[in-house]
């Protein structure tokens, strides 16, 4: 009998040692994965930052990115937990940093949405004036006749020269408009979803609620980006002769006019060639360096 239970008793001990074993390799994976996520998720939100971010916004940042690189030091000595006082329970190490990169991104992703609006809302007006213009029915008959679309009648041009394009591009234009804000749709359904408020509600967030935050944040950013993009086509389309206009500048500086970079694109609206190049991953203040003191940002050439 004596036997008997001092083999029971071994065999419990060598479970709880490779259950032991297996806990602590799993928390030592699930950190390294932690790891990698958060430096490339902080790589990515720093253009958001250097773009986008108000004052408050990149003291945050900053206060992440040194609670990260802190969690990384105790990660590369094979520190992974901490106990939390206030849920009195032990985590990983880099519980926080998700928690206040969540914070950020809902700042940002509201940003973006709002960004998204401005811009789409701004370009639709003349996209509408022109499918109404261009379109069946109106001044469209006269692209249709066997003369000269742009003859005189009654000694008046129907259409200015530089606007004929407009007839072969308004379908692309609603198009455009139409996934523009399809997409911009689909960001604020994403920030807006009823998982999304219950997780927001709940007083103390698991690691499962900060990935699902942070990762649907993100989604928006990415979506809104789309949406903003294609409000800026629209505008590269619309404006399309600002390029001629100055073209000899163009070769003045060897850039290529059929895709010019955001920042010495004419085409693109001045106050939105920000969003251009964060599209791109691209810092504005950085690229603005690069404009040579005689290129024009902007012409009023339509």
């Amino acid at each position: 009998m004596k036997k008997l239970l001092i083999i029971v008793i071994l065999s419990i001990c060598a479970l709880l040692i490779r259950t032991h074993g297996a806990f602590a390799l799993s928390t030592a994976a699930k950190s390294l994965e932690e790891y990698t996520y958060l430096m490339n998720c902080l790589r990515d939100v720093r253009v958001m930052i250097e773009n986008f971010a108000s004052e408050e916004q990149k003291k945050k940042y900053e206060e992440i990115a040194s609670d990260f690189k802190d969690a990384s030091v105790s990660f590369y000595g094979h520190n992974f937990t901490f106990f939390d006082k206030d849920a009195k329970k032990h985590r990983r190490k880099f519980y926080l940093v998700k928690l206040k990169l969540s914070e950020l991104l809902d700042g940002l992703a509201q940003s973006y949405i709002s960004r998204s609006k401005e811009i789409l809302h701004g370009v639709s007006k003349d996209s509408f004036n022109i499918l109404i213009k261009f379109d069946k029915g109106g001044y469209r008959k006269y692209f249709t006749k066997p003369h000269d679309p742009v003859s005189l009648v009654q000694g008046e041009k129907i259409y200015k020269s530089e606007e004929y394009h407009l007839y072969y591009d308004k379908s692309t234009i609603e198009r455009y408009l139409n996934k523009g804000y399809k997409t911009l749709q689909d960001a604020q359904n994403i920030y807006n979803h009823p998982d999304m408020e219950v997780v927001k509600a709940k007083k103390e967030k698991n690691d499962y609620d900060l990935h699902y935050m942070v990762e649907s944040f993100l989604a928006v950013i990415k979506n809104c980006r789309e949406a903003k993009q294609y409000g800026i086509e629209i505008y590269k389309i619309i404006r399309k002769n600002n390029i001629y206009a100055i073209q000899k500048k163009y070769e003045n500086y060897n850039i290529p006019i059929t895709s010019p970079e955001p920042i010495f694109d004419v085409r693109i609206p001045e106050n939105y060639k920000i969003d251009a190049n964060d599209n791109l991953q691209l810092i504005h203040s950085i690229e603005l360096k690069k404009l040579p003191p005689d290129f024009p940002k902007s012409i009023s050439v339509e």
